[in-house]
């Protein structure tokens, strides 16, 4: 990246083609190892101007960087962004940035060029390049006053700088001591014109001294700022900083960062909440450039006692004259005091918890850094100081490990390291890691929070201490004796944060608290009455936390700390009920917009408020707001069904119709009737197979929906939900009218959904091309993807190219849907590449799926997944690796949902690799069981599927004939099973018998009865 952007692999070279995927690669790379947001992301990628299915264009690039650098699995996956999962030293800039600090000619090797060059008309790139190229002209100066010139062209470094007089002063140190004083004296002539002509001004004091340097004919190296600053009266005060007991864990990164801020600024503040380790971190830093002092601004409470600190902590307050509040501008101020005893000497001086002082600190610190050059400021705060020249490094929480993984996972994130680390006689396992987990995620990451927490680990258990945070303010007591008495409880952080703010400012931050998973200004405006100056404030004061996507947060325990106060105030319910009518109205403003090209955004919006939808939820229900359980529940029906989060639909449906009682309340029906659709289409899989409960819950629903039409328009889905119950209830004629009946709908929407549904007995393929071409009018991703999926299914059966629906349908999934869903998806392309012969493209998918898992999902999606793994083990030969994914997935079984087709599936699929590999007995077996999973109503393509698969098997024993009849049996059951192995089959009986012998068996099957085919196959039901 120190020149045009270069990819090297194992192999060599790798091309990285497309100035936006290039763009990703070095956006990533410049935080290798560390997730970057999407949000970050996007607004880099298209600053200003992003498109309206941003996340969807970021994750096409995310695939094609992905393809670029295969094998290599290098750009992975996070919670809310991604990842370049390469270590810091695989990237030069990275490299040089810790380099320039030990070793400025080893740093300044690595350069090729202009930094990022080709990239820097992306903003952002632009301003690195800018600090990249700032970095480097340090290092330049960092060689020059130790002496050496090697590698460098000063006069050629010089014109490219023109106006940088450090620079310009050592360069004519540098070539005077080499015998050029004439080439010196000739450089400062064109800067000091260039600074006259561009600038107006004169040369600064360290120039003037290179030239009188010069001039005087001394040819030693000195460093400008030692030149211009006097020598000082005597030795340096002794520095008080001690190094902690503890050791310094998890903030490596955020340390190295800011040792190079205080290398490029004089004034540099840490900001952060409480808790987050800010002295810490200060403290770590100014170690590391020695000589410093520390200022503990949290016992004064006294703007006047401000400067008094200050002289306290430099061990100078004896000597220094009798303090006046206006001593910090006096000529014997503090300021001047330090001058004097600092000198011409380097130093740093850490003002420590300044958010209760900042106007005295912020006075004070200006002062200093004026008289005292050599200086350098770290402040911890709060909020900024506002001091000119400020660089702020905001403290995140530590970085914090993902849900269910294995321990050694877990012990690998800082915030469980430090845990491990302050606990006492405490070892991480496998009992206790997910409760781990959970407390360092419960507690943001905070480093106090899990310091007290492991405390607590001395008398309770991970388990049992993770069950009480609710309570966390009562339980994380007993800090260290020696800390401050307001870092000795979690209570006490937070109410020192909470005693700096004022009247409004407390106000809008107990207010806030209702959201539990933040909220954009608008819905902040509306629910909390919040002006954006005061909301910015809380901003500032690091008491809620603002997202680049525009999103306020509050970290849990803060807002737990709040929400304790908006009870006291008495206007709890009053915005418990604001805030839940508020995400009633998003919702329910979203439901029409979810079917058109605006779907995109709005199911983003909607999946920000995930958290907030429970908490509005919950409160509804515990308050027995029927109306508002009602209608949020129903309008998010439609989102979660696209998302494919069925089983939270079905749970707050339940819920819902529970408050409302048997019958739907008056003016509710409709919203009553979206309830019964999501509680009903979760029962679905296993109700298919039972004629009876089938019938019983379409006439319900029947019933239902015509009373909800007489109060209005219903949602498209609940239409099209009778045509489905009416086909799995065999209701065929009155399915088909309703299927011709809406597919001339002049709701677009439901004519395409109709469509891609298509009779009982299965849709066509003109159906599905009306279908996604109406889905592709409508720009409708969600309808076209499956409408899509559909068409190549219905194409590759016949064996027909499906390369451009696979291509179009890849492109069209989502990050915000379920993992179940996203698997779902993904497994559904893979088995369709599969079947194209793109057993590459199907593993990428396939790896992709495998690393979306984890201890959360679903069993139906893990075997789904695995039935997808199996299907390209067989397709690549490796039928003993499809025997051991089935015989897991047998296992699996015990726990899934008792859908028959899916069951079936599994030992259907099993019993076809068994009888590949010559088992036939075992495979019979198998579809044996398959067959009886099927119930007395079967599902059709499932059932020709199961009988073709048993005339594989007879096939394998060497029963041609008998394989003949049951391939007919198959065929009968339509839609007639087309698998590749089918078809083979069939072709490969055909070439045994002859096509004359085959046609008469073949004929023979299809014209059975079910009962004679079950006697056939020697059923025993």
């Amino acid at each position: 990246m120190l020149g045009a952007l270069e990819v090297e692999g194992e192999a060599g070279p790798v091309a990285v083609g497309g100035f936006r995927v290039r763009t990703l690669l070095a956006l990533l790379a410049l935080e290798a190892g560390r997730t970057v947001t999407a949000e970050r992301l996007i607004d880099a990628l298209w600053p200003g101007d992003p498109p309206a299915n941003a996340a969807n264009a970021l994750q096409t690039l995310v695939r094609r960087l992905r393809a670029a650098l295969r094998p290599a699995e290098a750009v992975q996956s996070r919670p809310g962004g991604y990842v370049l999962a390469i270590p810091d030293d695989d990237v030069d800039a990275l490299r040089f940035g810790r380099l320039a600090r030990q070793d400025p000619e080893a740093a300044l090797a690595l350069w090729r060029g202009p930094a990022l060059a080709g990239l820097t008309s992306v903003p952002h790139l632009a301003n690195v390049a800018a600090s990249l190229e700032d970095e480097r002209l340090s290092a330049v100066e960092s060689l020059l006053l130790r002496g050496s010139t090697a590698g460098l062209d000063l006069l050629a470094e010089v014109a490219a700088n023109p106006l940088r007089e450090r620079l310009a002063a050592l360069a004519m140190r540098a070539l005077a001591a080499d015998g050029r004083q004439a080439d010196a004296l000739a450089l400062f002539e064109r800067t000091r014109a260039r600074l006259a002509d561009e600038l107006g001004v004169d040369p600064g004091p360290d120039l003037r001294a290179a030239h009188l340097s010069v001039l005087a004919g001394e040819s030693a190296h000195h460093d400008p700022v030692r030149q211009a600053v006097p020598e000082g009266n005597g030795a340096l005060p002794r520095s008080n900083l001690r190094r902690p007991l503890t050791s310094f864990i998890g903030r490596e990164d955020e340390l190295s960062q800011l040792t190079g801020l205080l290398g490029e600024a004089r004034m540099v503040t840490i900001v952060g909440p409480g808790g987050a380790g800010k002295t810490r971190l200060a403290t770590e830093a100014a170690l590391r450039m020695t000589p410093g002092w520390i200022v503990e601004l949290a016992p004064v409470t006294d703007p006047d006692g401000v400067p008094a600190a200050v002289l306290d902590a430099l061990g100078l307050r004896e000597s220094a004259p009798s303090l006046h509040p206006d001593s910090t501008w006096r000529p014997d101020g503090p300021s001047a005091r330090v001058a004097e005893a600092l000198g011409q000497h380097r130093a740093v001086i850490v003002l420590d918890n300044c958010e209760h002082l900042i106007g005295a600190v912020a006075t004070l610190a200006e002062s200093l850094l004026t008289d005292c050059p050599g200086l350098r400021v770290l402040a911890t705060s709060r909020e900024p100081l506002n001091v000119p020249g400020e660089r702020l490094a905001p403290i995140p929480s530590l970085e914090l490990p993902p849900v269910g993984g294995p321990p050694e996972l877990a012990a690998g994130f800082p915030a469980v390291r430090l845990l491990l680390d302050r606990a006492t006689n405490f070892a991480l396992d496998a009992g206790n890691t997910d409760a781990v987990v959970s407390l360092c995620r419960r507690l943001d990451g905070m480093p106090l929070a899990i310091e007290l927490a492991a405390a607590r680990l001395r008398t309770m258990t991970a388990r049992q201490l993770a069950d009480r945070l609710d309570d966390r303010f009562r339980l994380l007591t007993g800090g260290s004796r020696t800390a401050l008495p307001r870092q000795q409880t979690l209570r006490a952080v937070v109410e020192w944060s909470w005693d700096l703010l004022d009247g409004q400012e407390r106000t809008l931050a107990r207010r806030l608290a209702v959201f539990a998973g933040g909220a954009v200004l608008e819905s902040v405006e509306a629910v909390c009455d919040a002006t954006p100056d005061v909301l910015g404030a809380l901003v500032d004061k690091s008491l809620v936390q603002v997202s680049a996507a525009g999103r306020y947060t509050m970290l849990e325990t803060i807002r737990a700390y709040a929400l304790e106060r908006l009870a006291e105030s008495g206007e709890e319910a009053d915005f418990r009920r604001r805030h839940a009518v508020d995400l009633m109205e998003l919702a329910e403003r979203a439901v029409p917009e979810l079917r058109t090209a605006a779907q995109l955004e709005h199911m983003e919006r909607l999946t920000a408020e995930r958290d907030n939808w429970a908490a509005a939820l919950h409160w509804a229900h515990e308050t027995g707001d029927v109306e508002i359980m009602l209608r949020l529940c129903a309008a998010l029906t439609w989102f979660w069904w696209m998302g494919g989060y069925h089983q939270e639909s079905a749970a707050w449906a339940t819920k819902a119709m529970e408050l409302a009682g048997n019958r739907p309340p008056e003016g509710l029906v409709r919203a009553y009737a979206a309830c019964r659709f999501a509680y009903g289409i979760s029962l679905f899989g296993e109700l298919i197979s039972d004629k009876g409960a089938m019938e019983r819950l379409w006439t319900e629903m029947e019933e239902l929906i015509d009373a909800a039409e007489r109060e209005g328009p219903v949602h498209p889905l609940l239409l099209i939900s009778q045509l489905v119950m009416a086909a799995a209830s065999q209701q065929n004629e009155y399915a088909a009218e309703l299927t011709r009946r809406y597919a001339e709908s002049d709701d677009l929407w439901l004519a395409a959904c109709a469509r891609m549904i298509g009779p009982p007995g299965g849709h066509s393929e003109e159906n599905l091309e009306q279908a996604a071409a109406i889905f592709r009018k409508l720009g409708d991703r969600w309808g076209l993807s499956e409408a899509l999926l559909g068409l190549a299914l219905r194409r590759a059966a016949r064996g027909a190219p499906t390369d451009d629906l696979i291509a179009e349908a890849g492109s069209l999934t989502f990050e915000w849907v379920s993992p179940m869903e996203r698997i779902s998806t993904l497994t559904r392309l893979a088995s369709l590449r599969v079947q194209a012969g793109d057993l590459e493209g199907a593993a990428a998918d396939l790896a992709r799926c495998r690393s979306m898992a984890d201890a959360d999902t679903p069993v139906f999606a893990l075997i789904q997944l695995g039935l997808a793994e199996c299907g390209l083990a067989s397709a690549r030969g490796d039928l003993a690796g499809a025997r051991a994914g089935f015989e897991e997935m047998i296992t699996l079984l015990v726990d899934a949902p008792p859908v028959p087709q899916f069951v079936a599936a599994v030992h259907e699929g099993y019993g076809r690799v068994l009888a590949e590999l010559g088992d036939v007995g075992p495979a019979l077996e198998q579809h044996g069981i398959a067959l009886g999973k099927l119930g007395d109503n079967p599902d059709l393509p499932m059932l020709s599927t199961v009988l073709a698969g048993f005339a594989l098997a007879e096939q394998a024993a060497g029963d041609a004939e008998r394989a003949a009849v049951l391939f007919g049996a198959s065929a009968a059951a339509e839609p007639a099973d087309q698998a590749p192995g089918t078809l083979a089959g069939a072709e490969s009986a055909r070439q045994s018998l002859g096509s004359e012998r085959f046609e008469l068996l073949h004929g023979r099957g299809r014209a059975m009865t079910r009962a004679e085919v079950y006697e056939l196959i020697g059923s025993t039901r």
